[in-house]
């Protein structure tokens, strides 16, 4: 009977730990709605290469802005406004370059819906192979 109910209260404490784990993991868009999410595809590169980025998770047919985040300001992509609208499932594709301008480091890149849908990720810029002499 002692061991029983000791089960019980075991059982009942992880049960009750993986609830709040599960609660503060989750996280929330506008609304109450799932996050969305952004992937950049290389994760990292040198400038002036290719990358695309895939977000999803947005409201079907919001307008997008995707910026880069240098130094805490937004800068455009490839020189110019890159401005996408989502899908009916709530996602976007697009392939732009790194801009040949930035510096080795991690960037942001964060996508921006106007329905208040936002969703980042990063970006590293790598160093130029030094020329052998």
């Amino acid at each position: 009977m002692r061991q029983s109910r000791l089960l019980k209260i075991v059982f009942a404490c992880v049960l009750l730990s993986m609830s709040l784990l599960a609660c503060a993991t989750f996280q929330q868009g506008p609304r109450g709605m799932p996050a969305a999410n952004l992937v950049v595809s290389p994760s990292s590169g040198l400038t002036k290469e290719k990358i695309t980025i895939l977000g999803s998770g947005f409201i079907p047919g919001e307008v997008i802005e995707v910026i880069m985040v240098v130094d805490g300001v937004p800068t455009d992509l490839g020189g110019k406004p890159m401005v996408k609208k989502a899908n009916d499932m709530g996602a976007f594709l697009t392939v732009s370059n790194i801009p040949w301008l930035a510096k080795p480091g991690v960037y942001t890149i964060r996508a921006e819906g106007d329905k208040g849908t936002v969703a980042v990720a990063p970006l590293e810029v790598k160093e130029k192979p030094k020329k052998k002499k």
